[in-house]
């Protein structure tokens, strides 16, 4: 009321500009309406984090999504945090990404935080389908770092914020790709002056303690079982059940 009394007063000081102002005024109320329907409800949203090692930690990025969710009011409807490389090529490979757009299609979501987006990813081209995967969703991703969502508060597009995700999705694929050559570069000169390939010597189990540490492979190889069905049974790799059995080969003809 205090506002409009004030415009309302500045209309009578100067008659020939209240036309104008009184138009600018109710566009401005208009404005300010759309505003408040928006922010009534609070926004549910996604928090979406990921490091690649088990040696690390999301601890940092849960807290400030957390911190940034609550001070924007919003309503988190779950939380996504995973441990694998945001590298890999397959969609196979990222159950978290999976997750997520299940979630999406729900119709429960509308936003998902990441503090940067090379959380979803560290591969422009799939970063980039898993962006619009969600806008065709009506799900906008807002990264911390840039402070831009990829869709308006209407649902529309955002083209500054796809200018500039698109720009930092690129730098990320191309750090990425820098780090790797590094290391490989690291490791060929390693090995040229004489670093040992795989394991160092004495971490390699011997038979009796491999056997021990899995049971259960050497059962199910008695029975006769696949390679390919033990590794799934026990949660190991095919090497393993592989170097168990040609242990158990060995051990058979030495006896024999």
């Amino acid at each position: 009321m205090q506002a409009v009394c004030l415009k309302i007063s500045i209309a009578e000081k100067h008659p020939e500009n209240g036309p104008i102002r009184a138009v600018f005024f109710l566009h401005f109320l208009s404005l300010k309406n759309q505003v408040d329907n928006l922010t009534q409800t609070p926004v549910p949203v996604v928090l979406f984090a990921r490091v690649s090692s088990e040696v690390q930690d999301f601890g940092r990025q849960l807290r400030d999504l957390e911190r940034h969710a609550t001070r924007a009011g919003y309503h988190v409807v779950a939380t996504i945090s995973e441990k694998l490389s945001g590298s890999r090529r397959s969609r196979a490979k990222r159950p978290d990404l999976d997750q997520l757009l299940t979630l999406a299609r729900t119709g429960l979501v509308r936003m998902v935080l990441v503090t940067e987006l090379s959380r979803l990813g560290r591969r422009a081209r799939e970063t980039r389908q898993v962006v619009e995967e969600l806008a065709d969703l009506k799900v906008s991703v807002f990264a911390l770092n840039i402070q831009l969502g990829s869709l308006l508060p209407d649902g529309k597009p955002n083209p500054i914020a796809r200018l500039v995700m698109t720009v930092l999705m690129e730098v990320d694929e191309m750090e990425t790709e820098r780090l790797g050559e590094r290391i490989r570069s690291g490791q060929d000169k390693a090995f040229a002056a004489g670093a040992q390939k795989g394991r160092p010597v004495g971490t390699t189990q011997d038979e009796g303690k491999l056997k021990k540490k899995y049971p259960k492979v050497v059962d199910y190889l008695q029975q006769g079982l696949t390679v390919r069905e033990i590794a799934t049974l026990c949660g190991c790799s095919t090497n393993t059940v592989l170097k168990i059995k040609a242990l158990m080969q060995a051990s058979v003809s030495v006896s024999s």
